[in-house]
């Protein structure tokens, strides 16, 4: 005879108790640069406070900060006036990036008001050596067009 209700909740994604959070890894598809401000935010956060699902909007945050810095730059260069007397379009750029960024950082909870009240005191952990070991594999394959 069947037992009566419900069967248990069973899950298989435990982690062990005694082992680090792995930190998230940036996708191939994203240039140099922006594989490097991904690791950069991730590595200045708590292990904890991303997850796979968190992987696209810190690609865009990526994205956008690398666009970001590079229309600073254009403009620190080449002004922010053309010789015909008009804005640099780079100006365009740079606003449109920062004002993405900052609504990401609200979703990321990047910004002081976001760690103020709800996010956990907790500090962010410092990169392992396996973790920096792996990161320079990556940049080797990567170097090599992804062969061995």
């Amino acid at each position: 005879m069947a037992g009566k209700g419900r069967s248990p909740y069973a899950t298989i994604d435990i982690s062990p108790f005694d082992t680090p959070t792995p930190r998230i890894r940036p996708p191939d598809c994203l240039s140099d640069l922006e594989k490097k401000v991904f690791r950069d935010l991730v590595a200045a956060c708590p292990a904890s406070q991303f997850r796979k699902a968190d992987i696209t909007l810190l690609c865009r945050w990526a994205e956008l900060s690398v666009m970001a810095e590079q229309a600073a730059f254009e403009m620190t260069t080449n002004g922010r006036i053309t010789s015909d007397g008009k804005v640099s379009p780079w100006l365009s750029v740079y606003m449109q990036a920062t004002k993405q960024l900052s609504g990401l950082a609200l979703r990321l909870r990047l910004g002081p008001q976001s760690r103020a009240s709800k996010a956990p005191k907790v500090l962010p952990q410092e990169p392992s050596y396996y973790d920096l070991m792996e990161d320079d594999d990556d940049l080797g394959d990567e170097a090599d067009g992804g062969r061995h």
